[in-house]
């Protein structure tokens, strides 16, 4: 293949004017440069013999590119380029390779083996103090201060003792910053998760929880001492320390099966949607602490409509006192996140405390105005120090949470890698999906012996962790000894807390996940579709629960991409004057259509779900239905034969017909006739024959096909073929050509109608139809 340089206007250098008389690579003579758009003459592009420059129309740069190469099918272009098919091993050889993979063993193989499933010996060797300590202590520390407040309020949100947060902030993130890889996400307490584990724990606490009193008091608060009593007594700890084992052993088990991708289900709508829906569960599940209210707890479908119902009920006996606090810490917080904390920034990267400065506010003021005797102020209460001895949790509850852990898991997951993918982009390193389904799994299970609920990454911490200066999983070592300060000398400070303080934090941060009904408005505008599959996760989480919410929206997901595969884009292309470039004629004004070839363009898979689709659209797209154009041509052969010479049409040499009274139509097959029964006026009968004689099916965007398409091209060969008019293919890909292979289509349909691209088809089969091309065919891009 020869390439030839030009600008605009100039002429063509005499060495390229030589080689382009040369033979070309497959024995074509190439005599010309001009490309035309008439494609009854020198075959559709093929030069007349003169020395011709190429044509500018449609060039936008300097200089015009002319390549010229043999016009190809994919048969000659697998013969002459030497194509090589690769052999497809069967299933045995297949296991046998893995086997044999994962059984060779040497030193580098056993390294990688290890510092895979230990990601802390691939950085901390490489660790450099003098770049990365004082971030890590600056984030490690601000993170931590977060953690304190966050976590008691999430653990609040959770059904479970203040307390539990802290626990969620140590020991599971521990493990993680041994066997994590990201480095900048912040594992402990979330929302949504939180929110969800409440739920179960709703449903399966069958004891309130009593208030530890030693170092080793929640051990004794989830051993089975109480459960010895009643085998079907829980407490909301026991409960969410099995689900942290359970949605540890999904998470896994999940990894062991290589299902690090599984996210992918779980589109960008479908978590905004579900997400929104959830923080509206969050802001009810913390109404009665911030109006001071008893509200009973329900359970199931629509309950978020009796809680709403029994809030509306008893708002007339609201709390002035819980009132004012909430509306103070809710005016604070508001005050700090929109003017306070935007100045801020400009002037550290630090950011101001601000939750953890109204719990202390709310603690010294709850405990300086007895607001729990005075004014019947619920407070946290008893608070433990030291750290717990590890306990079992009920593994008789297991079996009973499976689905409900394997959502929270899933969700969990999804929302901690996606995160995890963000920040590893912004700071150019990799984070690997299975490890990360490991390491989230086993930091619930470690975590679960300690009475810890299920973990996953907080958007709000691991924004400031990366701001403020975090470079590697130090952040979380640092972070965890401060929250070892808190849990042995600091915690019993808390008891006082307000309840309702707690419940403002919440509140207040659930402000970026209402703001997420803004991807509703951006992507209305974009695709309705999309738009679906929000809003059905959201109607789904709010109306009936948020579990239910998840799998309808992951089945509309479904659905939606279903209904994308099954019925793509269709469109009619023409040639573009001067270039190989094939548009749809709807679209582009430039592009006209060939005489006598119709290309079809299909748009996606072609698959035994939308093979009728396909079928109807190249029909409906090109005005040609092989069926009626052969009834056609079948009455036109019975009327010739059976009318008499008077009543026979006069026939033109185009193919058009002319009658008495009647005007010559140069683009139809028209054959009029007279036909007189019973006494009847004659009637003239019009039969029209289009004049495309081929069929070019463009298969540029059809990724695969079936067993089922296979079938139907060869059915579609055979009907049009029937109808006088070839049937091709082009610029399928190779997996479309060996599946053609596999279903032996290619036996059907001869290799001389399977194309390489569009203009090679083109090329071809136009100067086949010409009588003036004397020589081979060569395509000119």
């Amino acid at each position: 293949m020869r390439v030839f340089t030009r600008k605009s206007g100039d002429s063509w250098p005499e060495d390229a004017k030589g080689d382009l008389t040369e033979t070309g690579a497959c024995g074509t003579i190439v005599r010309g440069m001009e490309q035309t758009n008439d494609y009854n003459e020198a075959g559709g592009g093929v030069g007349d013999g003169e020395d011709r420059g190429v044509g500018n129309a449609g060039a936008g740069s300097a200089g015009d590119f002319c390549v010229v190469r043999p016009a190809l099918t994919v048969s000659q272009r697998a013969r002459d380029y030497h194509y090589q098919p690769q052999d497809k091993p069967g299933f045995a050889k297949t296991v046998q390779k893995k086997v044999r993979d994962s059984c060779v063993c040497s030193g580098s193989c056993l390294k990688t083996a290890i510092t895979s499933k230990l990601p802390i010996l691939t950085w901390l060797p490489t660790y450099n103090p003098r770049q990365s300590l004082l971030g890590d202590i600056i984030a490690g520390v601000t993170v931590a201060i977060m953690h304190i407040p966050q976590g008691m309020a999430y653990a609040l949100l959770a059904g479970l003792p203040p307390i539990t947060g802290l626990y969620m902030a140590f020991f599971p993130l521990l493990v993680y910053s041994i066997l994590g890889t990201s480095r900048h996400c912040s594992m402990g307490t979330f929302a949504v998760v939180c929110l969800m584990t409440r739920k179960v724990v709703e449903e399966m606490a069958t004891a309130p929880d009593k208030h530890p009193t030693a170092a080793s008091s929640v051990g004794d608060l989830i051993d089975n001492t109480t459960a010895a009593a009643n085998p079907l007594t829980y407490t909301p700890v026991q409960v969410s320390a099995a689900v942290a084992l359970m949605i540890g052993i999904v998470q896994v088990i999940l990894g062991l099966l290589q299902l690090g991708s599984l996210c992918v289900f779980l589109s960008d709508m479908l978590v905004s949607g579900f997400t929104t829906g959830a923080a509206v569960h969050v802001m009810t599940s913390q109404i009665k602490y911030l109006f001071g209210l008893k509200v009973q707890g329900y359970n199931g479908p629509l309950k978020i409509i009796y809680t709403y119902k029994d809030i509306i009920s008893q708002v007339l006996h609201a709390n002035p006192a819980a009132m004012v606090i909430s509306g103070l810490t809710i005016a604070t917080l508001a005050f700090n996140n929109e003017v306070l904390k935007p100045w801020v920034r400009t002037k550290t990267k630090i950011p101001v405390p601000i939750e953890l400065l109204v719990v202390i506010g709310g603690t010294v003021a709850s405990y300086f105005g007895h607001l729990n005797d005075n004014y019947n102020i619920r407070i946290v209460g008893e608070i433990p120090t030291g750290i717990p001895s590890p306990t079992l949790p009920p593994f008789e509850l297991l079996p009973r949470m499976v689905v409900d852990s394997i959502v929270i898991s899933i969700v969990a997951y999804t929302v901690s890698y996606s995160m995890s993918k963000i920040f590893a982009k912004r700071h150019n390193y990799q984070v690997d999906a299975t490890q990360e389904l490991y390491a989230l799994g086993l930091s619930n299970v470690f975590g679960s012996f300690f009475g810890c609920g299920p973990i996953a990454a907080s958007l709000s911490r691991s924004l400031i962790q990366e701001a403020v200066g975090g470079v590697t999983q130090i952040t979380s070592f640092i972070c965890c000894g401060i929250i070892v300060l808190v849990l042995l000398f600091i915690g019993p400070v808390f008891e006082t807390l307000p309840n309702c303080v707690l419940s403002s934090i919440i509140v207040v941060a659930l402000k970026g996940m209402f703001l997420q009904v803004n991807d509703l408005k951006r992507i209305w505008k974009v695709s309705r579709m999309d738009a679906t599959i929000w809003l059905s996760s959201f109607l789904g989480v709010v109306i009936i629960d948020i579990d239910y919410g998840l799998l309808i929206g992951i089945i509309v997901s479904l659905l939606v991409l279903l209904c994308r595969s099954q019925q793509p884009k269709t469109a009619r292309f023409g040639h573009i004057a001067n270039t190989d470039l094939y548009l749809d004629v709807a679209k582009y004004s430039s592009a006209v259509e060939i005489p006598s070839v119709s290309i079809f363009h299909f748009g996606g898979p072609v698959h035994f779900a939308n093979i009728e689709y396909f079928r109807t659209q190249l029909e409906t797209v090109t005005g040609l239905n092989p069926s009626i154009i052969s009834d056609k041509k079948n009455i036109l052969e019975k009327a010739q034969t059976s009318e008499d010479d008077t009543h026979q049409p006069n026939m033109e040499a185009n193919g058009s017909v002319t009658s008495e009274g009647h005007e010559k139509e140069p683009n139809k097959l028209v054959m009029l006739f007279k036909n007189m029964k019973n006494g009847k006026k004659p009637k003239d009968l019009t039969i029209s024959i289009p004049e495309t004689k081929h069929i070019i099916i463009e298969m540029s965007s059809v990724s695969y096909i079936d067993s089922s398409a296979g079938k139907l091209l060869i059915q579609l060969y055979k009907d049009y073929n029937a109808a006088g008019i070839s049937f091709s293919l082009a610029a399928s890909s190779e997996n479309v050509l060996d599946t053609l292979e596999e279903c032996e289509a290619t036996k059907v349909i001869p290799p001389e109608h399977i194309f390489h691209s569009t203009h090679d088809a083109v090329t071809i089969l136009t100067s086949m139809d010409s009588s003036a091309t004397a020589g081979g065919n060569s395509t000119k891009l």
